[in-house]
């Protein structure tokens, strides 16, 4: 359970949350998703309370990177895009924008 969690993060920065065993980050990563649902407060993106957002939409624009240390399933195409709307220049470009 998390009481009086308070932060802000600037739009466009990456995130790592870090802590112990129990501290809350799996809750953090599962109340953003709204995959539990929150029973106090709000969250909210951009001055919108996620509560307001489709589902699909809030998920599809928070990238979670689970904590679990595990090699990718499936092929790589599948793994940058999920939902399988880029086109192979898109992915070779990101691929290529990052490093790899």
């Amino acid at each position: 359970m998390l009481k009086g969690l308070n932060f802000k993060i600037e739009g466009g920065s990456k995130v790592g949350i870090v802590g112990r065993t129990g501290a809350g980050k799996s809750t953090i990563s599962l109340a953003l998703s709204r995959i539990v649902e929150i029973e106090k407060g709000a969250i909210t993106i951009d001055g919108v309370d996620s509560r307001s957002v489709p589902l699909d939409k809030l998920r599809n624009k928070i990238t979670i990177i689970p904590q679990d240390p595990s090699l990718f399933s499936g092929t790589l195409r599948f793994n940058i895009d999920p939902n399988g709307i880029l086109t192979d220049d898109d992915i070779k470009s990101l691929m290529k924008e990052a490093g790899l």
